[in-house]
């Protein structure tokens, strides 16, 4: 009874032995591409799944924010994304696929991929201030340790990532386990998954080694500029923006102008920063606003006639002073930076020197009223200045 067994089992290994002898370089080789494959195209998957959730963040589940927030990474294996650590501070673990509404997605390797986030784009809980300028926390090094400058971070930062871990290598160990990304449900050991990337804390800037030999890491780089491209394109964000603009300069009206913060004369106007914009009521601080005139008042600026009198000569009207909305910094031959605190209160780091020119004189005539973002400033700046007509409210 034993020998048909057996006349199996060597009929398996000489199958097993043949197909052995089988294995070519070519055979190896399209192995290895097909796992590549299959890992760039988790990696677009998911970077594109996040830059759709953050260009439609204000739409359905969150009416009350501003567009352009990213979602915590998955802390504790549930496939679902949840408060991540301190303001401000970047944090890492799964990618959240269902918040996403992905599957588990794996790489060439069959492991779920991994996802760090900055604290300048974070959900939960968000930083102060989000904008088209805001940058990222992540720095990608080349083999040589050199920098790799991303377009669309006026720090060549990246604002997220997605890394897919790729085959464990020596001195790793990932133990199975019930949950759909193996033994490692809460992520703590990422050293054992991810080698172009230690534990993040702090604020500061933190370094991705994108291309060493002792690392097999994927990975998919996300900016603000390619978060702001996608919200730039669509027809409804201009008129969003817009919305912004002319609550703050209802609530302006409302408080009968009060004084700019830290103004500069010029001509007959003084021009500064906007006042606190939480201590004023108006429609600026409605429910549905109150984020996005948060995120927005550091590219306004502000100015009001010193004598209270009507000095500036508007579109249509005369007015006792102007709300002017930045738009993008310039990146030509004088370029405009808004990287840290002295930067950002700057005037001249928003406004161009013509429209510093026209208010000097008196004229915002020549000034648009509306922010304009047709389907080309998705690839090209939007800095053009825009200036809303102030009057104090009866």
């Amino acid at each position: 009874m034993l020998l048909p067994a057996f006349a199996i089992l060597l009929s398996l290994g000489g199958l097993g032995w043949l197909l052995a002898r089988q294995d070519s370089a070519a055979d190896r080789a399209a192995r290895e591409l097909a796992q590549e494959t299959r890992t760039a195209r988790a990696l677009l998957i998911a970077r594109d799944a996040l830059i759709g959730f953050a260009t439609t963040y204000r739409n359905k589940e969150h009416p009350n924010a501003d567009f352009g927030y990213l979602p915590c990474p998955d802390l504790n294996g549930d496939g679902s994304s949840e408060t991540c650590g301190s303001k401000d501070q970047p944090s890492i673990g799964r990618l959240p696929y269902l918040t996403l509404n992905l599957p588990d997605l794996r790489d060439g390797a069959g492991e779920c991929l991994w996802y760090a986030i900055s604290g300048s784009f974070k959900n939960n809980p968000k930083a102060s201030v989000v904008n088209w300028d805001s940058s990222g926390s992540f720095r990608l090094l080349d083999g040589s340790k050199q920098a790799l400058v991303l377009p669309g971070d006026q720090e060549g930062l990246a604002v997220a990532i997605v890394i897919a871990a790729g085959p464990p290598l020596a001195g790793q160990e990932r133990a199975p386990g019930p949950g759909r990304c193996g033994g490692d449900q809460e992520a703590r050991h990422i050293q054992h998954y991810v080698e172009s990337l230690g534990a993040v804390s702090g604020t500061g800037i933190i370094d991705v080694r994108s291309d060493t030999p002792d690392s097999n890491d994927r990975i998919a780089a996300i900016t603000g500029g390619d978060i702001y491209r996608q919200l730039k394109s669509r027809d409804t964000y201009a008129p969003h923006l817009q919305t912004v603009l002319q609550a703050t300069a209802d609530c302006l009206q409302t408080a009968r102008l009060p004084r700019p913060v830290e103004p500069i004369p010029s001509g007959a106007v003084e021009i500064g920063r906007l006042p606190a914009l939480d201590r004023i009521s108006g429609p600026c601080n409605k429910d549905t606003l109150r984020d996005a005139t948060g995120n927005w008042g550091e590219m306004m600026r502000y100015a009001r006639c010193i004598d209270g009198t009507d000095c500036l000569t508007g579109a249509s009207n005369k007015c006792a002073g102007a709300l002017l909305f930045g738009g993008e910094r310039l990146n030509g031959s004088i370029p405009q930076r808004r990287t840290n605190a002295e930067e950002r209160k700057s005037t001249e780091q928003y406004l161009e020197p013509a429209t510093l020119a026209a208010l000097a004189t008196g004229q915002v005539s020549g000034l648009p009223a509306s922010i304009a973002l047709p389907f080309a400033t998705r690839t090209n700046t939007a800095s053009a200045d825009v200036a809303l007509c102030l009057n104090a409210a009866p």
